[in-house]
């Protein structure tokens, strides 16, 4: 029992267990990046930004500054994608009953049962907001 044969099994399982280790520090296109995962740390603040804590957080989306700038009429006057260089926006979705006022840096008189919350992925800032009566179609249908 000595020769070879658990010699190669050991070597087999080692070289195995070395590659599974290798893959887990590598960059995996489910978690990088450009998916969605990058906007979870930013939730806290979108959170903030609804000043509701009986609201409730139906969709994570990260989108393209330009594809948001088209379809939410208070990011067309923020600054998206500048300050940050970046090319993409966190945007959160929240369910609840929305009052004028109550969303930071939504438009004064909107009011409505969603918001939808913009979030650098870079710096985690607050860059614009909108009170709605539905949710817009170019956050499809992607919840959490």
């Amino acid at each position: 029992m000595n020769g070879p044969r658990p010699r190669l099994t050991a070597f087999v399982s080692a070289l195995a267990l070395t590659a599974t280790l290798a893959a887990c520090g590598t960059p995996h296109p489910g978690i990088s990046n450009g998916s969605v995962s990058g906007c979870y740390r930013a939730i806290p603040t979108a959170r903030d930004a609804v000043h509701d804590s009986h609201a409730t957080l139906i969709g994570v989306h990260r989108v393209a500054a330009d594809r948001v700038k088209l379809h939410l009429p208070a990011a067309g006057q923020a600054e998206l994608g500048s300050g940050d260089n970046d090319t993409s926006v966190c945007a959160f979705a929240f369910k609840g009953t929305f009052t004028p006022g109550q969303v930071e840096l939504a438009p004064p008189a909107e009011q409505g049962k969603y918001a939808v919350v913009l979030v650098t992925t870079s710096h985690l800032d607050v860059l614009a907001s909108s009170v709605l009566t539905h949710l817009p179609h170019f956050l499809g249908k992607r919840t959490l």
